[in-house]
């Protein structure tokens, strides 16, 4: 809805998705800080964000943290200390943030999260979904709805105004895809300055001259101690929160939505009415779905069949008041959501029941479940379901006759009996590597794969390296892959590339699950329900070893019987080349630009190897598919260190030919020019013994880091141009300082 006033700002016409025009809002509410970490669909806001700083067109701090929990980690140092921040997110994102999320709320600490909602897995799904959503409504956090990507930029300056006035977190839920990557032409303001007026100070400005309740850390001459521990004073401090939920209902939001109308043009409201309020049927339904359904309720109203609508904009704190009478005179609702509570009636149907049942309303409520996974809703689907809500219970479908039943599932077939699409491993094939003394490539040819079709990319490193460390293991093995591009390519329902067990869990926690899986057969060998040789390899990269590299320290410290392989394609490739911590410094990265004010990745290359040389595992390698011999005889030996009951870790050089813009034919030789600058050499350590494998130096083929990048496509080759010199001999240097390092810990009898 629109309205005019004297007030309103001067705005222009802007294109660009939901993501986009998040975006958008976080440059105009001129943030102090962001914790940042990407998942699909969301990533994309962070890195419109970090576009805008290597262009200097904000200053504000942008941290990339090793997991989404540690993002929000960042975010609540930076309200800790009077920052106004913000943070970004999606699906099991949200999920991996959610110790953190009480604690913000409950120290009153403002800031935005935005969620591009997502259906939580498994299976792994990146498609729209209202379950993460759903997760947040017991956490003492605001909760704004945005059904259209204007709604998304706009709610973003709305609910940071309220959450600034209230001291309470907030989270704008706008639909994955749907709206995160629905282009829109839409209206945003000219002047960074008049969404600062609108605002209002920051929040550091109002603590340091007494204006604000919020305290900070930051300031010395009024300490205060935040999260303290509490016994039984820990409930009035809950009541204080739910007093800041009234006061927001009741006096903040309604101000604040009739401010912003004045200066924008655009009024909301806590509910969207729409149609016939006198109509006997009515449906609920939020954000897209219901953007949808307004079109039915339009078609109808031409052929005089009168319905009504409600759109529920705000979830946190609950407009009951608002939403009961939005629903009018009508006798039948059908309440749709995007999740579901497996067992009992659904979140927002309980919800509303409980507000109509206070009011003395006995309205009948339908609950239907649709659209999860990213099912789209369309006109024809809220038209089925007006016509549902208005026969019903007189429908012949047994399950349409239920109160509670899922909209769009269809009928499976008991008799189908899906085909084998890859035929297992016996264990007698893949043990020829056993009889083999060294390591033969023309021998070890003869060793099946373990992998078959995948969908990789041309060119993509993954799987030629998987499938060449694999030929140095001999029997069966059980593969766990963290997510990936590795575990995405290979694994499309209902077909599978892979012909050994197989498990994906999370993105970062493969290495946890083979623990628990070696333990499990160590007890079944013992009990005698196993008899089989089993090497359980865990698979990661794309980052994987950033968000999960916790988990895989405590693996190497209990010394868990397992091999774990990185591929290292030096970003978080599956989600659209973001930064990882183990890319080069410098590298072009989808959230770590090139331009005036920031030269790509700001860090040099995370040596996990040297991490985890403080873990004293028994066996670290790198290895690469440039020395292919090498490789094999390295799975050998980790082998060999599983059996005898310790951890094994290698990390291999992968290339990325679609993220790097790397044509697939010069993959080969970007490796071999890798390794030869020493950017990754290829080295052991054997219980504490550090063995170089190959030196570039004493066969005269050592080349300059510059070289190496100027092979390795676009997201590399701007390193080796003359205004990148400075930071090149930098690297170099470094590069020089660990090889040297090396080189000394290889010559040592203890090191």
């Amino acid at each position: 809805m629109t309205t005019t006033s004297d007030k309103i700002k001067s705005q222009v016409r802007w294109l660009g998705n939901g993501n986009e025009a998040v975006a958008q809002a976080v440059l105009h509410c001129c943030y102090d800080g962001e914790g940042y970490y990407p998942i699909t669909p969301s990533s994309e806001v962070g890195e419109e964000v970090a576009k805008a700083i290597a262009a200097g067109k904000t200053d504000m701090k942008y941290v990339i943290g090793t997991s989404e929990l540690a993002a929000i980690g960042i975010c609540t140092g930076m309200a800790l200390a009077g920052g106004r921040v913000v943070d970004v997110t999606s699906a099991q994102g949200l999920l991996l943030k959610y110790e953190e999320l009480s604690t913000v709320s409950g120290l009153g600490l403002p800031m935005v999260l935005n969620l591009s909602t997502r259906e939580i897995n498994a299976p792994l799904n990146i498609k729209n979904g209202h379950s993460d959503l759903m997760t947040m409504l017991g956490t003492g956090w605001l909760i704004f709805m945005a059904p259209t990507v204007q709604a998304a930029y706009d709610m973003n300056i709305i609910a940071l105004k309220v959450a600034e006035e209230v001291l309470l977190p907030a989270v704008v839920a706008y639909d994955g895809f749907h709206t995160s990557h629905a282009n829109r032409r839409i209206q945003v303001f000219e002047n960074t300055q008049d969404v600062q007026e609108f605002l209002g100070e920051k929040p550091i400005d109002r603590i340091l001259s007494g204006k604000s309740k919020q305290c900070s850390v930051v300031d010395t001459k009024n300490p205060k101690t935040m999260g303290p521990y509490m016994n039984d004073d820990l409930m009035n401090t809950k009541v204080v929160m739910e007093q800041k939920m009234e006061h927001a209902l009741n006096v903040v939001i309604p101000r604040v939505l009739k401010e912003f109308a004045e200066i924008s043009g655009r009024e909301y409201g806590l509910v969207q009415q729409y149609g016939d309020k006198n109509a006997a049927t009515c449906m609920v339904a939020l954000n897209t779905a219901g953007e949808a359904a307004k079109d039915a309720v339009d078609l109808l109203d031409r052929k005089d069949e009168k319905v009504n609508l409600v759109i529920p904009m705000l979830l946190r704190p609950w407009p009951e008041n608002q939403i009961s009478d939005a629903v009018g005179a009508a006798k039948k609702i059908l309440v749709a959501e995007r999740a579901t509570q497996y067992g009992a009636n659904n979140f927002m149907a309980n919800e509303l029941g409980a507000a109509l049942q206070k009011k003395g309303n006995n309205a009948k409520i339908i609950q239907r479940t649709y659209g999860m996974g990213g099912l789209n809703f369309r006109l024809d689907d809220a038209l089925y379901l007006y016509d549902l809500i208005k026969k019903w219970p007189n429908v012949e479908d047994e399950n349409e006759k239920r109160e509670k039943w899922y909209y769009g599932v269809w009928a499976g077939d008991p008799s189908y009996n899906p085909p084998v699409v890859v035929e297992p491993i016996k264990t007698e094939d893949c043990s020829i590597n056993a009889k083999l003394e060294r390591p033969n490539l023309k021998e070890l040819s003869k060793m099946p794969n373990r992998i078959e079709k995948h969908a990789a990319c041309p060119g993509c490193g993954i799987f030629a390296n998987i499938n060449l460390f694999l030929r140095g293991i001999d029997g069966q093995v059980i593969l766990l892959f963290n997510t990936g591009c590795g575990m995405v390519t290979a694994t499309g329902f209902p077909y599978t590339s892979f012909k050994v067990p197989y498990a994906h869990n999370l993105f970062h926690n493969a290495s946890s699950t083979a623990t628990g899986i070696v333990e499990m057969i160590d007890k079944f060998k013992k009990d005698n329900k196993v008899s089989d040789d089993i090497t359980v390899i865990c698979v990661s990269g794309d980052g994987g070893d950033d968000i999960g590299m916790d988990q895989v320290i405590a693996a190497a410290l209990r010394n868990d019987p397992f091999i774990f392989m990185e591929y290292d394609n030096k970003g978080y490739m599956n989600t659209g080349a973001q930064m990882c911590y183990s890319g080069f410094k410098g590298q072009k990265n989808s959230n770590a630009h090139v331009g005036p004010n920031q030269q790509g990745k700001l860090t040099h290359h995370k040596d996990i190897i040297e991490i985890l040389r403080g873990t004293y595992a028994p066996y670290l390698f790198q290895a690469a598919e440039s020395q292919p011999i090498d490789m094999i005889r390295k799975a050998r030996r980790a082998q060999q260190i599983v059996r005898e009951g310790g951890f094994a870790f290698g990390k291999v050089f992968s290339t990325c030919p679609l993220n790097w813009g790397l044509e697939e034919a010069r993959c080969p030789q970007a490796v071999a020019k890798v390794v030869d600058a020493c950017l990754h050499p290829l080295y052991e350590i054997d219980h504490g013994k550090t063995t170089l494998n190959y030196n570039p130096e004493e066969k005269g083929k050592k080349i300059a880091v510059t070289e190496a990048f100027a092979s390795m496509g676009a997201g590399f080759a701007h390193l080796a141009k003359p205004n990148f010199a400075t930071l090149m001999e930098e690297t170099q240097k470094h590069v020089d300082y660990r090889w040297e390092r090396l080189k000394a810990m290889s010559g040592s009898t203890v090191l």
